[in-house]
Order: structure tokens, then sequence, then C-alpha cells
């Protein structure tokens, strides 16, 4: 099927919440929608091949695999006033897979998901999440699920631009702690499942809790420093917070209650329930 397409989006940013540091262990992780659409042009023009601006390998091959499944051919062009390769990638992702009918999408995407890489799987997982809208669970080899629920809370976030690669330190606590190991990777598992049940009961301070402990386990495998616990304290009073640690986004995110004001170089969101739009 070829059919050209010159569409407006307003897609909204997404984020890691919870487990995105673990996801190499097969465990599940929870990544949510915020109230900040970035806004994107998506133009094709006439090809039997499919040519798609995502500079990734892997996830150009992904997408590329679920528009052909779907019929969709053409060359692609992506324009938006974002610069940030990454974060181009992540754009580029969601307005093309906005363009697939959400069957093909589901049946594809837990084998996509099973054989990506990390970093890409994170980005993958973004853009799924901006295409539904609202908080959804992912995991290596399963669909993303979209969980029922909301937190009315502020996230505060503070990003940087140096991700950095965990896998390295987490094979080599398997190796040092090997009867340790696999108990504490199925507890840490489980902070992402009690995340989704903290989103269905709508219940940010559980929330925030969980994502305190996490970046306390990520300090004692030596991924974050004493300093950037610290960085969680701001704004106050908070309900918690975490350390993004991963190549493919880091920074710091912290929860408050909806009054508190957003601290220096910090940017305050509300998370959103509103997934990719088309804007007029």
């Amino acid at each position: 099927m070829m059919r050209m397409v010159d569409a407006q989006l307003g897609i909204p940013f997404s984020i890691p919440i919870l487990g995105e540091a673990f996801i190499s262990l097969n465990n599940p992780s929870i990544f949510t929608t915020l109230d900040f659409l970035a806004q994107v042009r998506i133009v094709s023009s006439h090809s039997n091949q499919l040519e798609l601006p995502i500079k990734s390998p892997s996830l150009r091959r992904a997408v590329a695999r679920i528009l052909w499944k779907d019929g969709i051919s053409g060359r692609f062009n992506i324009t938006s006033q974002v610069k940030d390769p990454q974060e181009l990638d992540f754009l580029a992702t969601a307005a093309l897979l906005y363009l697939a009918t959400p069957e093909i999408i589901s049946r594809e995407i837990p084998s996509i998901f099973e054989r990506m890489p990390d970093k890409d799987f994170i980005t993958l997982a973004r853009a799924l999440t901006s295409l539904s809208g609202g908080f959804v669970i992912c995991r290596k080899g399963d669909g993303p699920l979209s969980l029922n629920g909301h937190l009315d809370a502020r996230a505060h976030i503070r990003l940087n631009s140096r991700g950095r690669n965990v896998k390295g330190s987490l094979t080599r606590f398997s190796s040092s702690f090997p009867e340790l190991a696999d108990p504490f990777w199925h507890l840490v598992g489980h902070l992402a499942l009690n995340g989704g049940e903290s989103v269905q009961e709508g219940d940010p301070a559980r929330m925030g809790r969980l994502m305190t402990l996490e970046s306390k386990l990520l300090h004692c495998l030596g991924l974050v420093d004493a300093r950037m616990l610290r960085d969680l304290s701001k704004p106050s009073p908070n309900y918690g917070g975490k350390i993004l640690c991963t190549e493919a986004m880091a920074g710091v995110v912290v929860l408050t209650s909806p009054a508190v004001p957003s601290p220096p170089q910090s940017n305050r969101f509300s998370f959103t329930q509103e997934g990719i739009m088309e804007i007029e």
C-alpha cells in the first residue's frame, strides 16, 4: 500500500519511571507520558522501498518490519525543532508507528522486543508509550501493557546528555555473587510490578518510595554515587525520586504533590493519558 502522508503530529514526551536499568535481565520496566508535546511533521514521497529517517540500525529494522507487514512503503522524512539524535530517533519511531495499525504492532512487537539492544528497547518502549499515552509496562519478549490508572503528582526532571551502559556492572555482580544474584534480580523485578500497582491505585507516595529504593539499589551496585542520591532531596517535600541511569537517558526524576514548585534547572511536568495526536 502506498499512500502519501503529510501530517503534523503532537507527540507527548515519555520517560522510563521504574526498572529501565534492569531490562537486560528480562525484568519489567514502566514508562509514562508527560504533558509536553513535541511537534513533528511527517511527510512521505513515492518509493517502492522503505526509506526511514532513523539512525539506529536495529530501530530502523524494527519499524521497517512493522510497516512492511502493514503494506506501507515510501520515502519518509521527519522535521522537528528537536536536534538531539537520540530524541530524533524516538520522535521518528513514534511518528512512523502512528501510521501502522494497532493489530500489526501488537503482533510484531513481542519478538522485536526480545532481540532489541537495551538502548533501543528503551527508545522503542518510549515511542509505544507515547503512541498510547498513560503508563505502560514493558518487558523483553512481551508486548507493552497499558496500566489503568493515574498519578496526581508532578515530575520534576533534570536530564543530562551522558548516558551510561549498566549491563557490564550487572554482569559483574552476577559473576561475583552467583548465589545472591538470582534472588536479588527477582526482588528488583518486583519493584516495577509494585509500581504498576501504585499506578492502578493512584498512589504517588508509594511510587516515589519505590523509585528511591531503586536508586539506592543502583548505588549499592556502584552505578549511582552518593552525590547523585542527594539530588533526590530537591524539591522538598517530595514523595521520592530516581536516577535515570541508562545509555538511552540519564538524569533525575523527583515526584511531588501538584503544589510544590520546581527548583532551578528542573522542568516540572504532569502525567497525561493522552497519546499522539494530529494537529490541524
